[in-house]
């Protein structure tokens, strides 16, 4: 059971929520946050390898996903309560789907384009990039980088292992060689290379130097691993590559000696050293980039997929934001017309504080209305009076046994009384509206002797004028 302290909360946040400021502040920023979204996720891509991912960019992504759906349902909530307008035919619900459609076209034709034209050119820079001449170039950068290193090892394990042969002949010739003589013969050795050997030392099993050539110093000495004096053991040439010292080291076993290892360096060119890692490094990620390309243009396309999802339904929002304030007052505007068409006068559009067109329009269309509404009611009043004078009139007409007719400025018959009537033997009513000399006339169809003969009746006809007076 819910507390009344948390419905009492929930009930104020549904009030603050549903304020009309609170609303727009929130719908503003809602819409500022895509771009803010695009942003992130944009230096998130250019700072993030792909290939790898990582941790930041799985939350950005996160968050993109999570902000579609929410735009989606938005988007979905207000086409319901569109359609369910457009069933009960409320006001403004045609003009509003109208404008929902061309807003989803203004937003999905360009970005269907878009999405067309990036596709082909990803597919033509892919195809730039994994062409047979970019291929041949990195396959031949590898193989010069690896020939390089290769003759780097080849020429260290020959001279090392010519050292080596040297040190087992003097050893055969003097049998009880001692260390201060085999530190001479280590640096005679050393100066008759052709290629110079700058460091040679003689060490045992253990890594302690026994013996050390001309220009080897201790500070110089960085000792092999115990794996790799067991391969030396075993009968190999041990090449060791310090890119850190930019130097190789080569160690091999002195057969001639019981537990002896000879221990020598050469120092390589940095810059080729790094040029070497660069080109391996970049070898590999052509390779790997050319295995994973299917995948790489997914992605890509995923990605485009959901930024496209985003802007699509975020242009859908703002459509149905502006349609719905468009086509509102519109409606409401219609529906008033109709209402003042069926005869409502009192009908009104709520007038709006804003400087547009469309205000201009509803306070146009209240000033009309009250306007109209006034006329109407004058109308009605002025034909209240007239009948009422009307009335007044004819009960005075009745009382006077007179004929009285009564005629306008053009001598057509306004009012007859009924002496009138009976003295011109005409009916009141079929006479109305005539001119007077027009039903004189009639008196002569059929039965009576034409226009000017004479005749009782005729003799008998009282004449009047417009201002009341008999005509001759």
């Amino acid at each position: 059971m819910r507390s009344p302290n948390l419905t009492l909360a929930g009930d104020r946040l549904a009030r603050l929520v549903e304020h009309a400021t609170v609303k727009a502040i929130l719908f503003w920023g809602f819409i500022a946050l895509a771009p803010v979204l695009a942003v992130l996720t944009f230096l998130t891509l250019s700072e993030v390898d792909l290939l790898i991912g990582s941790e930041a960019l799985r939350v950005v992504l996160l968050a993109d996903f999570v902000y579609a759906l929410v735009v989606a349902a938005f988007v979905a909530r207000r086409l319901v309560e569109m359609l369910a307008a457009r069933r009960r035919r409320s006001e403004g619900s045609r003009l509003h789907l109208r404008l929902m459609r061309v807003f989803t076209l203004v937003a999905l034709v360009p970005t269907v384009l878009v999405a067309v034209f990036a596709t082909i050119t990803v597919n033509f820079g892919l195809e730039g990039w994994f062409s047979d001449r970019v291929r041949n170039v990195v396959a031949n950068s590898l193989a010069a980088a690896q020939a390089y290193e290769e003759e780097h090892r080849t020429t260290l394990q020959s001279d090392a292992a010519q050292l080596a042969g040297f040190l087992d002949a003097q050893k055969e010739r003097y049998p009880l060689l001692t260390g201060g003589l085999l530190r001479e013969l280590l640096t005679r050795g050393q100066t008759q290379m052709q290629r110079a050997l700058p460091k040679a030392y003689v060490i045992d099993s253990a890594g302690e130097i026994r013996a050390r050539g001309e220009r080897s110093y201790l500070f110089d000495f960085n000792p092999p691993s115990p794996a790799e004096i067991a391969r030396a053991q075993a009968g190999e040439v041990v090449v060791i590559e310090d890119w850190a010292n930019n130097e190789f080291r080569a160690l091999l076993k002195l057969d001639a000696f019981a537990d002896y290892f000879l221990y020598v360096s050469r120092a390589v060119d940095g810059k080729i050293l790094s040029l070497l890692d660069d080109t391996q490094a970049t070898v590999l990620l052509y390779q790997q980039l050319e295995a994973d390309r299917g995948r790489l243009v997914f992605e890509f396309a995923l990605i485009y997929l959901g930024f496209a999802v985003v802007v699509i339904l975020g242009a859908i929002w703002m459509g149905l934001w502006f349609a719905e304030r468009l086509a509102r007052p519109v409606g409401q505007l219609a529906a008033a017309a109709m209402r003042v068409g069926a005869g409502d006068l009192d009908a009104r559009v709520p007038e709006s504080r804003q400087d547009d067109e469309i205000a201009l329009l509803g306070r146009a269309f209240n000033t009309m209305t009250r306007q109209v509404k006034g006329q109407r009611d004058a109308l009605i009043e002025a034909n209240i009076e007239t009948e009422r004078r009307r009335r007044l009139f004819d009960s005075v007409l009745k009382g006077v046994t007179a004929g009285v007719v009564g005629l306008d400025g053009e001598g057509r018959i306004e009012v007859m009384n009924a002496a009138a009537a009976t003295l011109l033997g005409l009916d009141p009513e079929m006479s109305w509206g005539q001119p007077l000399r027009d039903v004189e006339r009639l008196k002569s169809f059929p039965g009576q002797p034409p226009q000017g003969s004479s005749c009782p009746a005729s003799d008998r006809t009282p004449r009047a004028s417009a201002a009341g007076s008999r005509l001759p």
